[in-house]
């Protein structure tokens, strides 16, 4: 008996992932099966416009896998990236229920198959060429720290330059600027380590907006040398926002990477802390432009690459229960 195909597609905006509701009350990428003679990307252009009334640009394969949509019938799945050429307003078609944004550390607790889960993952991760661009990088490095012979310090110097094209070929930019960016690092090769406060008032967050991008995060940046991390959170605070904190709790350690979908050339260690205020007044800095408190349910557009809605989400459910054990990946 052949088994039918379906194609979908993984849209990922500010840390969240677009999904449908479909008459079994399962949620599910949008997508359909292709017409006769359609190849995947028309197939997966049209069944957005038809499901969603969105125009969108559909980027590479991310994952293949067979689905029993019901006892004997199978589907083979097969899912893509797809990027939104225009941010019109969604709307949606009679084939499905509802439709919803998620952030992908809500998945777990949907009526989700597993794998549309491995596929949301897997096109939320980084790209494969910067993932090896790091590794070599590292390996570049750390190499070139230790060797005591010429000729492998030269075939390190190679790698770090293979490293730097294969980082200029993936992200589009000057090899120089890579190369420049690199050369910065020596010694062994570990990932940096930022950190974020979660300081509330009246049972609202406290946001910084941000003056690279306009949007918003909890006061953070990069550790410092010789200072704890719970001193450079508080330092962050202070300078970010005008207030003064204490730092109480260690929330949570993840690896940006895997929490954040804009790529960046360095692996990097993000502690979250729950923090106290204790003073001070709100003040903007060379780095901010507004301060404010917001409820968990009105945030503001928050920065991407510093801070995700769901990590947000999570300060509050350690601020209202103390007790929660720290999170790490």
């Amino acid at each position: 008996m052949a088994v039918a195909i379906s194609i979908k597609g993984v849209l990922i905006e500010d840390g969240s992932v677009l999904l449908l509701e479909n008459e079994r009350g399962e949620w599910e990428l949008p997508g359909g099966r292709p017409e006769l003679g359609e190849d995947p990307a028309e197939c997966l252009a049209r069944e957005f416009a038809e499901e969603l009334g969105a125009v969108v640009a559909v980027g590479p394969i991310v994952d293949c896998w067979n689905y029993e949509v019901l006892p004997g019938r199978h589907v083979m799945i097969v899912t893509y990236r797809v990027t939104r050429a225009e941010a019109a307003e969604l709307r949606i078609s009679d084939e499905h229920r509802r439709l919803g944004w998620f952030a992908l550390g809500e998945l777990e607790g949907l009526n989700l198959p597993d794998g549309y889960r491995r596929s949301i993952r897997a096109a939320a991760s980084d790209p494969t060429w910067l993932g090896m661009a790091r590794e070599l990088h590292a390996i570049a490095q750390t190499g070139g720290h230790f060797s005591k012979n010429d000729f492998d310090t030269q075939r390190y110097d190679r790698l770090r330059v293979m490293a730097s094209e294969l980082m200029a070929l993936g992200s589009g930019s000057a090899i120089e600027q890579i190369a420049h960016l690199f050369a910065q690092d020596v010694g062994y090769a570990t990932p940096r380590v930022g950190v974020r406060g979660a300081c509330f008032r009246d049972g609202k967050i406290l946001l910084v907006r941000e003056l690279t991008d306009g949007k918003w995060a909890m006061p953070g940046g990069w550790c410092d040398v010789n200072q704890s991390a719970g001193e450079c959170v508080e330092r962050e605070i202070r300078e970010e926002s005008g207030y003064t904190a204490r730092a109480v709790k260690l929330v949570a350690v993840w690896e940006r990477s895997r929490h954040s979908p804009s790529p960046y050339p360095f692996s990097i260690y993000k502690m979250f802390f729950i923090c106290e205020l204790t003073g001070g007044a709100p003040q903007t800095s060379i780095e901010t432009s507004a301060i404010g408190f917001f409820d968990e349910n009105q945030l503001p557009e928050l920065s991407p690459g510093r801070n995700q809605p769901y990590q947000i989400r999570r300060m509050f459910a350690h601020f209202r229960q103390p007790d929660l054990p720290t999170e790490f990946d």
